[in-house]
């Protein structure tokens, strides 16, 4: 069963990146993208299904990867959909901010592909074998 994948980053580079690893991970996953919290909000509330999962970059110009989270944690709607903060930050303080938001989990990027894609097969399999 294909289920779709919602990434919210404002670099397309690491759209990108996420994209080749998710096409790696031998896995049926659509994937759709935007580039910003004000986008993915839009597209979220366009009466279209619902993704399965959302990867979020925290630090975007506009509306912040926690603003995000806070809408739409607020939201009954969207509330329920698991987010995973996509995130270089190593800060403490970035990571209990955004577990206060209502992040899910936290998925770091990783400089070398292959680490990126053993962490991203591992959140995939915790939120989408349920």
């Amino acid at each position: 069963m294909t289920q779709t994948l919602l990434i919210i980053d404002d670099n397309p580079d690491d759209i990108e990146i996420a994209k080749v690893s998710l096409a790696r991970i031998d896995r049926e996953i659509t994937v759709e993208a935007a580039l910003c919290g004000e986008a993915a909000l839009e597209l979220l509330q366009s009466g279209k299904a619902l993704p399965a999962l959302i990867l979020l970059d925290l630090k975007m110009p506009g509306m912040s990867g926690f603003d995000f989270l806070r809408k739409i944690r607020a939201d009954q709607r969207l509330q329920h959909l698991p987010v995973i903060i996509v995130t270089s930050s190593a800060l403490e303080a970035d990571e209990k901010k955004g577990q206060e938001a209502g992040a899910d989990g936290f998925l770091h990027k990783a400089f070398e592909m292959d680490q990126f894609e053993r962490n991203l097969k591992s959140v995939l399999n915790r939120w989408l074998n349920k």
